[in-house]
């Protein structure tokens, strides 16, 4: 019998690995049917697997070369917790910021809580202040959209 424990380390290796090959179908295969994603620095919120897969469809083409360096991963019996650096260029729409044509790098949090065998969504951790200072952006941008 496998332990829930290396249950989740191989659910959160899956997802990972889907992410990596831009395989949406494969990332919402490790989803429960009514997702929710959380981007917690703007409270954007992505709900079902149509809106995930809107959230990484524009995570793509926003960032086309967009690369999560992982530094640890803690697997826990209800939840996952990666601790990542975002990288890549910012050549579309991210976040609701239009395309600024920079490299960006930040570090970021995700939580992955698990509902029985799946993962319920995602909360993401960021410091939003890094990421428009890098796009060369100020605050009242985010007023505007």
């Amino acid at each position: 019998m496998v332990s829930q424990l290396h249950y989740n380390k191989r659910l959160w290796q899956k997802h990972v690995l889907a992410e990596n090959r831009r395989d949406i179908p494969g990332l919402l295969a490790t989803l429960v049917d009514d997702p929710l994603y959380i981007i917690m620095a703007t409270g954007l919120e992505y709900r079902g697997k149509t809106g995930v897969a809107g959230f990484y469809q524009g995570l793509f083409d926003g960032m086309p070369d967009a690369n999560f360096e992982l530094k640890s991963v803690t697997i826990g019996e209800e939840m996952v917790v990666e601790e990542s650096v975002f990288v890549g260029t910012h050549t579309g729409p991210l976040f609701n910021l239009p395309p600024s044509g920079k490299y960006i790098t930040f570090p970021l949090m995700i939580l992955f809580p698990l509902v029985g065998d799946k993962f319920w969504g995602e909360r993401m951790y960021f410091d939003m202040n890094t990421l428009l200072v890098q796009m060369e952006y100020d605050w009242s941008i985010l007023k505007a959209n």
